[in-house]
């Protein structure tokens, strides 16, 4: 049996395991998450209610939003965008609404909604996920090296995100990363007061941090 393995439990991860068991049942997907239970930025994202997509149906728009990929999103917005993922939604029981601004949610104002469809969808086609298992690296063949084991694989996604492993990953099989630039980013602030506030959004806000000066 082909094998095929993602590295990363993210949305991309999962929905790209969903798709590849999806249009081929015989292969084996297996999911390779290094957190406990992975989607926790999908748990956490719109204020905890999970900006699903967006509503600008029109591929020539929508790509006009990634600066730098306009030219390599337009064909994968054309094959499947944000109308489609509103559709895969509906058929999988979830709808989903337009706020002003064209951010789409779930009518139930809450990620979980969209986490157990991932993950429900996921268990249902035979997905086998791996939670705490933290890759170091891939070798050639895709021998996948983990702190515990190592799996071979015939074929892998990267859905790592950020994460520095995925380019390094990556880097190793002679891609060519172009650095990265900020775009949504946190505080950590573990011992803050403000802790309590997790996930709590509101419409307008303007913050300032007490003895910071701005540098470059």
């Amino acid at each position: 049996m082909k094998t095929f393995a993602v590295i990363g439990g993210g949305a991309a991860g999962f929905f790209g395991a969903i798709v590849k068991k999806t249009f081929d049942p015989t292969v084996e997907v297996t999911l390779l998450e290094s957190s406990n239970e992975g989607l926790s930025k999908v748990r956490i994202s719109g204020g905890g209610r999970c900006n699903a997509t967006h509503a600008c149906f029109d591929p020539k728009e929508l790509i006009k939003n990634y600066p730098r990929g306009s030219k390599e999103l337009l064909g994968p917005f054309f094959t499947f965008g944000p109308k489609e993922m509103v559709a895969w939604f509906q058929e999988r029981g979830l709808e989903l609404k337009v706020e002003k601004d064209g951010r789409m949610f779930p009518v139930t104002d809450t990620s979980i909604s969209v986490i157990n469809i991932l993950k429900g969808e996921a268990k249902r086609l035979g997905v086998d996920f791996q939670s705490r298992t933290r890759i170091t690296s891939i070798e050639e063949g895709f021998i996948i090296n983990t702190k515990g084991e190592s799996i071979k694989a015939d074929q892998i996604l990267l859905a790592t995100g950020s994460q520095p492993i995925g380019h390094k990953i990556a880097e190793s099989f002679g891609h060519t990363i172009i650095p990265p630039v900020p775009s949504l980013f946190t505080f950590n602030v573990p011992k803050s007061p403000l802790i309590s506030l997790s996930g709590v959004s509101i419409p307008e806000a303007e913050v300032s941090v007490l003895g910071f000066r701005r540098r470059g």
